[in-house]
């Protein structure tokens, strides 16, 4: 998904929320409901080959389950079901890869009662993978090194497709808020780009892709995902 695509998406999303409000119906005399929520995240996908190759040259390998952190913010038509996030996250377990992610979120409400929540739904969004290549490298990756006397990096970007099924539980209920918890089951469907080779001239966030073979293939990353965290409701 690229950037020009992912903001025509992120611009239209209040105007889905607002556009189906319920009149008359909703708590407080609110047209819809704002959440946030933050929670720490569980990774079971694993990419073997970049692993492989980590360990080859002495880059500290992800855990067995890395550990991320998740923010989330969504509005809901009060009085309606349907619920509209945006969410982004950072594994924050030490590795040497630096990964992130943000993606649109669409949910459904499918059971309810006074304080207890049951939602499903689908997220897709994308997500960053790079690695700081200042220790040892293939002898090609080496010489480019030296040959553009800087610090090389492997990066890729990738679709991320997330269905879930949220639990959400608010046993503090006030007129204005509520305050809860939540868990959620998601399975990854991450769809990765190839590992290019490049550098970030003058430290700055724009990648420079040299063309060049990474020595790393391409492996997609399916697998379980959990998370739990605190919900705020206004």
């Amino acid at each position: 998904m690229n950037a020009r695509l992912f903001a025509i998406f992120f611009t239209l999303t209040p105007t889905l929320v607002f556009s189906q409000t319920k009149q008359g119906t909703n708590r407080n005399d609110s047209t819809y409901i704002l959440m946030f929520n933050v929670s720490s995240v569980f990774y079971t996908p694993k990419d073997l080959n970049i692993n492989k190759f980590m360990n080859k040259y002495g880059y500290q390998q992800p855990l067995e389950i890395p550990v991320g952190l998740r923010f989330e913010l969504a509005g809901m038509p009060a009085g309606g079901k349907m619920i509209y996030s945006l969410q982004a996250g950072t594994i924050i377990s030490q590795q040497a890869i630096t990964t992130a992610d943000i993606s649109l979120g669409v949910y459904r409400r499918i059971f309810q009662t006074n304080k207890f929540w049951l939602v499903t739904g689908l997220s897709v969004g994308e997500h960053f993978d790079r690695i700081l290549l200042n220790g040892r490298m293939p002898p090609t990756l080496d010489s480019l090194s030296e040959k553009y006397n800087t610090t090389l990096s492997l990066h890729r970007t990738g679709l991320i497709i997330e269905p879930a099924v949220k639990f959400f539980w608010y046993p503090l209920k006030e007129k204005k808020f509520q305050l809860g918890l939540f868990a959620g089951v998601y399975y990854d469907f991450d769809f990765n780009s190839h590992w290019r080779v490049g550098y970030y001239p003058n430290n700055v966030n724009s990648f420079k892709n040299l063309r060049k073979p990474s020595s790393v293939s391409t492996v997609q990353e399916f697998g379980w995902v959990f998370s739990s965290g605190i919900s705020v409701c206004f």
